[in-house]
C-alpha cells in the first residue's frame, strides 16, 4: 500500500503491483517490482530471489541509460588519472626492496649470489 498513487496495481489481483510484460518495470520509471509484490501466482522464495535479480539488472540498466549512479566510477577514474598523470617520478620507479633494512635484492636474487 505504500506505493499507492505512485505505481499501477494489478486490477485482477488487489494489492499486487502491475509490472510491464514479463519485466520488472512498473508504470513509474525507475521503480521496479519483484517477488511477492508483483507475483500473485507463485509467491515463492526462490521465484522472488530470481525476480529480485531481474529487478536489480533492470535497475542497473535504467541507471546506465539515464547516466545516473556513476559517481563511484567517475571518482575512481579521476583518482587514477591524478595518480598516473600528476605524481612525482619516484612514484613510478618505486623500489619495494629499498626500505627492507639494507637488503637491496629480493630473496631469489640474494640466494643466487650466495651460491
Amino acid at each position: 500500500q505504500f506505493l499507492k498513487g505512485v505505481v499501477e496495481f494489478d486490477p485482477q489481483h488487489p494489492g499486487y503491483i502491475s509490472a510491464t510484460g514479463r519485466s520488472t518495470h512498473t508504470s513509474e520509471p525507475g521503480v521496479f517490482a519483484a517477488g511477492d509484490v508483483s507475483d500473485a501466482v507463485y509467491r515463492q522464495a526462490i521465484t522472488s530471489a530470481g525476480s529480485g535479480a531481474a529487478a536489480a539488472l533492470d535497475a542497473e540498466r535504467y541507471l546506465s541509460e539515464n547516466n545516473l549512479g556513476n559517481e563511484a566510477a567517475e571518482l575512481e577514474a579521476e583518482l587514477l588519472a591524478e595518480i598516473m598523470g600528476d605524481g612525482p617520478d619516484e612514484a613510478i620507479t618505486y623500489n619495494a626492496y629499498s626500505d627492507v633494512g639494507g637488503r637491496g635484492a629480493g630473496v631469489k636474487e640474494s640466494i643466487s649470489t650466495e651460491l
